[in-house]
């Protein structure tokens, strides 16, 4: 009989440490699932997380794309603009050597201006002096004439003074 009741002591531990392993196991199973479970929720966070990232690397991604067409653009037109102030610079510059010839022509139209307004006035000088030449000569001649004409008209009066003589 001891046999049974050291087979049975024997089977009771058998027993209790397999309760024990086995409730070791449900502890260790339930730790296993709640780190399963925590992991997996980890895992859902790190993939909301990762699908956040991506769509900001995304949106980055369509903002760099959108500055660098807009930085294209922007290039463009400054070369553009760098073309037409080259194209204005050198219109300028002839413009400048335009106006340049232009001032000088001014200049030498004033200069001529100047000599041929100084001929005209020497011209009309002398013409003036010409005129009052020819005018005093015609006043003496006139004087000259009228004073005939008394000296005529004396003699003839002394000489006819009956005569009436016409009156002019």
């Amino acid at each position: 009989m001891m046999l049974r009741e050291g087979g049975g002591v024997e089977a009771g531990k058998n027993t209790r440490l397999l309760q024990l392993e086995l409730r070791e196991s449900e502890h260790l199973a339930d730790k296993l699932s709640q780190t399963v479970s925590d992991l997996t929720t980890v895992l859902h966070v790190k993939e909301a997380e990762l699908q956040y990232w991506q769509s900001r690397v995304t949106q980055y991604r369509q903002e760099a794309l959108t500055l660098a067409k807009r930085s294209n653009t922007l290039k463009a037109t400054l070369s553009e603009f760098e073309f037409t102030i080259e194209c204005q610079a050198k219109e300028l510059g002839a413009l400048h050597a335009e106006q340049k010839g232009l001032k000088e022509e001014l200049v030498q139209a004033y200069k001529e201006k100047e000599e041929l307004l100084q001929r005209w006035m020497d011209e009309k000088r002398e013409e003036a002096d010409r005129l009052n030449k020819h005018n005093d000569t015609q006043e003496r001649w006139q004087r000259l004439a009228k004073h005939l004409k008394k000296r005529t008209h004396r003699k003839k009066g002394r000489v006819c003074s009956h005569i009436d003589l016409p009156s002019e």
